[in-house]
């Protein structure tokens, strides 16, 4: 069974910690093994010392879980899994995390295999979106992006708004994000679509409308390299993003580093071994295609 990993954002003061705390009630209510990791920019982490003693918790500090210390992360989830076993790890990113850029942190081959990615929640500040054009153009890029990229966006202190105001703040999400679940909460209630407290017709209808989804593929053979970039080069444009390790039948059994992004491919062979794992990272991907034309390609049926 593979630990469930869910993934909270938003600027600084929208309310992540609140809804944190709240979501670690409802999964204990569920019977469920939680754990957290937390990033600050800040060298001191105070908000781990909210979520109680019997919840695993790991801080990263100096950085953000995006850019400086993404290599981290791998090492980071790998420690939670191996020490605890949870059921469940949610991650709360900085305010100056980019969806995309923590998703792709997250699904690293080397714990792909035992990692699912169940989908990104942002918090919204109403307040602070009705006023984001007086921000710096990369903030309020920064702030829509992580509109455009989440499965299921909270709106937070709604009661600083009129409801004229509410109602246009939900039209320019879903002009960012057709397919954005779109909540309110209040005190980190009424996000009950996102984690284990979720009913289960509420956590179906958000695994089955995630914006953007990982597949994670384990090779258990050598790889003909010609068939494999004729794969690549069939690719659809829904796949945005490949990275993994790959055994092929010319290279013996030096495993190579495969990337794909934008529509180019990237080789590099590995001098120690790896796990010959890829993650797809893609809108709507069709897992059960993807699977079957990669057991096609290693002879495996």
């Amino acid at each position: 069974m593979k630990t469930e990993l869910y993934i909270i954002g938003g600027f600084l003061g929208s309310g992540k910690t609140t809804l944190l705390l709240e979501l670690l009630k409802r999964e204990k209510n569920a019977g469920r093994k939680v754990a957290v990791l937390m990033n600050e920019i800040g060298a001191l982490s105070v908000d781990s010392a909210l979520v109680g003693e019997n919840t695993a918790v790991r801080d990263m500090l100096n950085g953000c879980i995006c850019c400086t210390i993404k290599d981290e992360i791998e090492v980071e989830l790998m420690t939670l899994y191996r020490e605890h076993r949870p059921d469940v790890i949610y991650i709360e990113t900085t305010g100056a995390a980019h969806p995309m850029e923590v998703l792709d942190a997250c699904t690293s081959p080397a714990i792909a295999m035992q990692i699912d990615v169940k989908g990104i929640l942002t918090l919204v500040d109403c307040a602070r979106w009705v006023e984001r054009g007086r921000l710096p153009i990369a903030h309020r890029k920064l702030m829509e992006d992580q509109a455009r990229w989440s499965d299921v966006v909270a709106l937070t202190k709604t009661d600083l708004v009129a409801e004229e105001t509410l109602a246009v703040i939900r039209r320019e999400i879903r002009a960012l994000n057709e397919k954005v679940t779109i909540r309110e909460i209040t005190h980190g209630q009424g996000a009950a679509v996102f984690g284990g407290g979720s009913g289960p017709e509420e956590e179906h209808h958000a695994h089955h409308h995630l914006h953007v989804r990982t597949f994670a593929y384990e090779f258990v053979n050598h790889v003909p390299r010609a068939a494999f970039i004729k794969w690549v080069e069939k690719l659809p444009d829904s796949v945005l993003r490949i990275k993994g390790f790959v055994k092929f039948e010319d290279s013996g059994e030096r495993p190579e580093l495969f990337q794909y992004a934008y529509g180019v491919p990237f080789f590099q062979p590995q001098p120690i071994k790896r796990p010959t794992v890829i993650v797809v990272i893609g809108e709507e991907l069709d897992e059960e295609e993807l699977r079957k034309k990669l057991n096609k390609l290693e002879g495996v049926f």
